[in-house]
């Protein structure tokens, strides 16, 4: 049987279900393309957006770094968030380095801003203010940054003769928020210890009264308390240190007391600092300051001369201070600080000086081998001392000017010479063994540091009463002293003793020291202060003293335009203020004080100079606050205030760019990228 091939094929029933697999399967493919193209495109765009978004801020990061927190200003007013900022920057000088101006300082051409522009879409927007109004307040640029804001652009924002260009750095900005870093700072440390030139930020300050206030807001982990100590403070333009504890009685305070804590060994600067003892977080204490203002409660600035005064910390005083005063009374000068025997010794019998004319050379800042003498003073006695084993009976002593103040010599001055008089009233005097005795001119014997005196002495023609205490020269030819034997009081008192046959020995005998009261007057001129204003209005000086009735406390004031003040008046030519009050120094950036001392009539008695404040109208001015802080085992975080506003030390941004792509199945799908990061500006204004 032959079988016959089958003639059949697809049916069109099969052939349209194959179709349709065909068709699902061809199109279930292209979907998936899409989906993955869709996909790799919304990757790009995303890495697209992130290196967008790394490169504005790595562009706004470099510009900030190189400004000035304390020459930046912020929009809108308040604590923040901010969405626009303007700041100084410099451009370099061709080198890679900035410019810089003769006085040292930043030479800053241009004004930044940037600043987001609420369009369709939104952008983030750079103006450029070239070249910078040097010259233009800090109202006037917080008021340029305003119309900047509102305006898109610097139109009609100029400030002299700048000129202003706008770019776009993108578009489609989500968000760009500013932060202030608030001004914070850890007290901890393992011991206790000063902090030195603290920076806790910028803040702008007007002229008038401030209320700085310090919040405890935490602990560190390894503390044991949440102690607060400052010692001094830098809140003013100037730049000035306060004491601490100087602007104690404090405004407020919560929690605990603020004391002054008194700090011995001259650790602290004053001996002081402020303490306030919190024992949690939340408690605070407020002081008010003002700007601006100069105190002077240390003396010890960097220039400061005393001449015929002393700096002293006095811890008499309740509290203790450092003050100025008139030197003495007391020695001005020493036997065994001139010679550099501390001991010195007894003599080998009881007759080495009999009926011998003794001369002592006390040596002046002029001498050679000089500075022996070193004080001034208004009335001079004279200590006498015998020998530790024999009695010494002086017949006549006398005192007077050296013929030369450069040159070791024998002889007196024809002038300015005085008799001795043991007790005020007797010529000669027995001083037992190892004793002392005083004499003294019947009228005033001034003593000046600068010059050179002879003090000669007759000893009596007994061998039982003539013996001195004696020390050892150790300066190389300098005399102990001269000795002329076989003297009468008449030798003894002549100023020229080249006819005498005396000689010169090693030994300086019998005279131990001169005891001076305080000198006829005395000045002490301060550092000089840069009030970093070109024309301040200086309104008053201000002092604390203890006059004794007959002393006195003067004041001159001064100032220039120059630092070393070489333009200033000099001090004989500035009349001086009896008491506290109003001045007119004219009005120059530099100023300095000079406090001139006068003791009562007695001269036995100083005034005492505890501070000066010179004060002058503050200028609306950006600071950097700071200050010397304590740290310690039991010390806490604080934060810083100022008139209920926080303090800037850097800046934390935001920033959020988006773009909208298609998304799979119909639609868009926004794509955003975010980068926050941290600035802190290294560069200062002043």
């Amino acid at each position: 049987m032959k079988i016959k091939p089958s003639k059949a094929g697809f049916t069109l029933t099969e052939m349209i279900i194959s179709s349709a697999i065909l068709v699902m399967v061809v199109a279930a493919g292209m979907a998936g393309f899409a989906y993955m193209l869709q996909n790799e495109r919304a990757s790009a765009t995303q890495s697209d957006l992130d290196i967008d978004v790394r490169t504005a801020i790595n562009r706004l990061t470099s510009d900030m770094r190189l400004s000035a927190m304390d020459r930046m200003f912020f929009y809108p007013a308040g604590q923040g968030p901010y969405w626009a900022i303007s700041f100084p920057m410099a451009t370099n000088n061709g080198t890679g380095l900035l410019s810089y101006g003769t006085n040292g300082l930043i030479q800053w051409n241009q004004t930044v801003i940037y600043h987001v522009w609420s369009g369709q879409p939104s952008q983030l927007r750079k103006t450029v203010f070239s070249p910078r109004n040097v010259n233009a307040t800090d109202a006037q640029r917080q008021t340029q940054l305003n119309n900047v804001v509102a305006n898109g652009n610097g139109s009609g924002s100029t400030l002299g003769s700048e000129s202003a260009t706008t770019t776009v750095i993108f578009d489609n900005l989500v968000q760009w928020n500013l932060y202030g870093q608030h001004a914070t700072f850890d007290g901890y440390n393992s011991t206790l210890i000063r902090n030195l030139n603290a920076n806790l930020g910028t803040y702008v300050l007007s002229g008038g009264s401030h209320q700085f206030k310090f919040t405890v807001t935490g602990k560190n982990p390894a503390s044991s308390g949440y102690k607060v100590g400052l010692d001094s403070l830098v809140m003013s333009p100037c730049g000035v240190e306060r004491e601490a504890e100087a602007q104690l009685p404090v405004t407020a305070q919560s929690g605990a007391t603020a004391t002054a804590d008194y700090v011995p060994n001259g650790a602290w600067s004053g001996n002081y600092r402020l303490l306030y003892p919190a024992t949690a977080t939340g408690q605070y204490f407020t002081i008010t300051m003002e700007n601006d203002r100069w105190e002077e409660t240390n003396f010890g600035g960097a220039g400061s001369l005393c001449d015929n005064t002393v700096v002293a910390f006095d811890d008499t005083l309740d509290p203790k201070d450092f003050i100025v005063r008139l030197p003495g009374p007391d020695y001005a000068w020493k036997a065994e600080v001139q010679t550099m025997d501390v001991f010195g010794g007894g003599s080998s019998s009881g007759d080495t000086l009999r009926n011998c004319a003794v001369r002592v050379l006390l040596r002046g800042s002029s001498m050679m081998c000089g500075n022996g003498i070193t004080l001034d003073g208004s009335v001079s006695y004279v200590c006498f001392w015998a020998a530790s084993n024999f009695p010494l009976r002086i017949m006549a002593a006398y005192i007077a000017e050296c013929s030369d103040m450069n040159n070791y010599n024998v002889n007196a001055a024809p002038t300015n010479s005085a008799q001795l008089f043991f007790g005020g009233s007797s010529a000669s005097c027995d001083i037992p063994s190892s004793g002392f005795a005083w004499a003294w001119a019947s009228s005033k014997y001034q003593i000046d540091h600068d010059k050179s005196y002879l003090i000669s002495f007759l000893v009596a023609n007994d061998a039982a009463h003539s013996d001195a205490h004696y020390w050892t020269e150790l300066h190389n030819g300098a005399p102990g002293c001269w000795i002329l034997p076989l003297a009468t009081a008449a030798m003894t008192a002549d100023a020229n003793w080249n006819s005498y046959a005396y000689y010169q020995t090693n030994l300086l005998f019998g005279v131990y020291g001169v005891y001076t009261t305080c000198p006829t007057n005395g000045t002490f001129t301060s550092q000089i202060v840069d009030t970093h204003q070109n024309a301040p209005s200086y309104s008053d000086v201000n002092w604390s003293a203890t006059v004794p009735s007959g002393a006195s406390v003067a004041m001159r004031v001064r100032s220039g335009n120059q630092p070393d003040l070489s333009d200033a008046p000099v001090w004989t030519n500035v009349t001086a203020v009896t008491s506290p009050g109003s001045i007119n120094p004219g009005n120059n950036r530099y100023v300095q004080f000079q406090a001139q001392l006068r003791p009562d009539s007695s001269t036995w008695n100083s005034p005492e100079l505890k501070n000066v404040t010179i004060r002058w109208a503050g200028v609306a001015s950006a600071v950097n606050v700071g200050g010397t802080f304590s740290q310690g085992p039991d010390h806490g975080i604080f934060e810083l205030t100022v008139d209920g506003n926080p303090v800037l030390k850097g800046c934390n941004m935001d920033l959020t760019i988006y773009k909208d792509v298609y998304a799979p199945g119909g639609g868009t799908r926004r794509i955003t990228s975010t980068v926050p990061t941290e600035i802190y500006p290294r560069n200062t204004g002043k």
